[in-house]
């Protein structure tokens, strides 16, 4: 019986514990006007002389399939340099003791080219090489990225696939939360009544055996 008083309060005691999530960074690219080869969407540049295309709208609709959705990013561009590196424009600030959370939906072109597309956030570096139908294994929600010390992290998706037709991007999300877990103060005060419980629990059990 004791046993199951102490499960039942630590349940009680932990069930309002919850990790307040701020957004860092967010870009789903519909707000902008879809175009060819440009160097500037929304929250990111294409950097070292690369371009994009932003699809959606009346360019290329019929390439934005689920889970996507409104304007996307192909990686790689049109003309020039079309192999993509796409960067935020500022970098990120990282600290030690924060969970940060990557998230954003990556597909395969639509357009039967297999594709490739590296992935880096500090310490995080994926690449996701995908079939032209893929639209799952591209697909990242809450991927953990900590740092052990002060750092400063782009995020950065480069396309590894030469040509003018890439990888699909949208959906890009990065969150923080504080690394530990502490109880909230109403966890504190069910906690201070369940040890009141157990004890009170202990005296009674103590005097009912100590008259028999």
């Amino acid at each position: 019986m004791t046993i199951r008083v102490l499960l039942v309060t630590a349940a009680l005691c932990f069930a309002g514990v919850t990790l307040h999530a701020d957004v860092v960074f967010s870009e789903n690219f519909d707000e902008l006007t879809p175009a060819g080869s440009i160097s500037s969407v929304g929250a990111f540049s294409a950097i070292s002389g690369t371009n994009i295309d932003l699809l959606g709208g009346s360019l290329d609709p019929w390439l934005v399939v689920a889970p996507e959705s409104g304007n996307v990013v192909d990686l790689d561009g049109t003309g020039g340099n079309p192999q993509g590196v796409l960067q935020s424009n500022s970098a990120i600030s990282l600290s030690p003791g924060v969970n940060y959370y990557l998230s954003f939906d990556l597909i395969g072109s639509q357009r039967g080219i297999d594709t490739s597309t590296t992935v880096t956030f500090g310490p995080y570096d994926e690449t996701f090489v995908l079939a032209s139908s893929d639209v799952t294994d591209g697909i990242v929600i809450n991927a953990l990225v900590t740092v052990s010390s002060p750092e400063l992290a782009y995020l950065t998706f480069t396309s590894n696939t030469p040509g003018q037709t890439g990888a699909l991007l949208d959906d890009v999300l990065v969150t923080s939360a504080n690394g530990s877990t502490v109880p909230e103060p109403s966890s504190l005060v069910l906690l201070g009544t369940g040890l009141f419980a157990l004890a009170g629990f202990g005296i009674s059990a103590g005097g009912r055996r100590g008259r028999r």
